[in-house]
């Protein structure tokens, strides 16, 4: 039996984490298979500084929440971490003596080469417990039972990984898990995945605010429901996508953008070459435009299905 405590548990991934545990928890009363085969959840204890506004509307037997981490700390056998970076390397150094022997200690930030250093030298230093690095490739409005959710695991060494792999396992039992072997080669994968796709639709967002402002259109009222009434498969996808990272907090903007500096290296990457690109444009480089076209398409097709892609998108839009 088990003890869980979610720190950060305000927030929308320690949400996430709270409905995950409860479900698991249920799922396990009914089924003994699933009971034997993960970690039993019994308790589960919250805790932010952060009135936990869920917690009031539900209130499940064995659930507990508090502004106080020292109140439940003892008694936890499992402990997530939802903060940002900064306040999980002070709970860390905090808490670390305070926690008793084997238990599991997760942590999920996005970026992990600022934390990783750190958090090896603490399980180094205090070898009866267990750390895990891990990297949710969901956001909090994914379903909480899902097969599709994606975990990357970065351990904390590579002789280690196979223990964790296992706890990981007990826990997330339907979940895809990914090993990743280095806190840089997550770093640079999710640079690809989230950063620059955030800094992206951040400019496109902005970018119709501008446009919005011109004459040609400032008289225009809800010129954004406008362009979703007018629009084809290609401006819904990408209006859809811009609008939904936008329900983020400002903190993991500036996390994925300057938290890393793989992701300062892509995003500069890309500036490069949407300058290029931009000026051919300006041009009328018909050549060269007609060139990337081909060739791009070319190097793509020979990884991806592309016309399966195509496929996928008219499949989605017409669910």
């Amino acid at each position: 039996m088990s003890n869980i405590l979610i720190v950060g548990a305000a927030g929308r991934m320690g949400k996430w984490f709270f409905e995950y545990f409860i479900n698991l928890r249920n799922e396990q009363s009914e089924d003994q298979y699933l009971s034997k085969k993960t970690i039993k959840v019994e308790k589960i204890f919250l805790v932010d500084f952060n009135r936990i506004e869920y917690f009031n509307k539900s209130e499940p037997s064995n659930v507990y929440a508090s502004k106080n981490i020292t109140k439940f700390i003892e008694d936890s056998n499992i402990i997530i971490l939802c903060t940002p970076i900064n306040e999980t390397l002070k709970i860390f150094d905090k808490y670390a003596t305070k926690l008793k022997p084997g238990t599991v200690t997760i942590e999920i930030s996005s970026v992990k080469n600022p934390i990783y250093k750190h958090v090896s030298n603490i399980s180094k230093n205090y070898g009866y417990l267990k750390i895990l690095c891990i990297h949710p490739m969901f956001g909090p409005g994914a379903q909480v039972s899902s097969s599709k959710n994606i975990i990357m695991h970065v351990p904390i060494s590579l002789s280690s990984s196979s223990r964790e792999s296992k706890i990981l396992s007990k826990l997330f039992p339907k979940f895809k898990r990914i090993l990743i072997d280095t806190p840089e080669k997550h770093d640079t994968l999710v640079a690809i995945l989230v950063s620059l796709i955030y800094f992206i639709n951040l400019v496109f967002s902005k970018l119709l605010i501008e446009i919005s402002a011109k004459k040609t259109l400032k008289n225009e009222k809800d010129l954004l429901k406008l362009l979703k009434q007018l629009s084809g498969s290609s401006y819904r996808i990408q209006s859809l996508l811009s609008e939904s990272i936008l329900t983020d907090d400002p903190p993991l903007f500036l996390n994925l953008f300057l938290g890393s500096d793989k992701s300062i290296d892509i995003i500069k990457k890309y500036g490069k070459i949407y300058e290029k690109v931009a000026m051919k444009v300006e041009q009328r480089d018909e050549k060269y435009l007609q060139n990337l076209v081909v060739n791009t398409k070319k190097v793509i097709k020979n990884q991806i299905d592309i016309d399966n892609s195509y496929d996928l998108l008219y499949q989605f839009l017409n669910n």
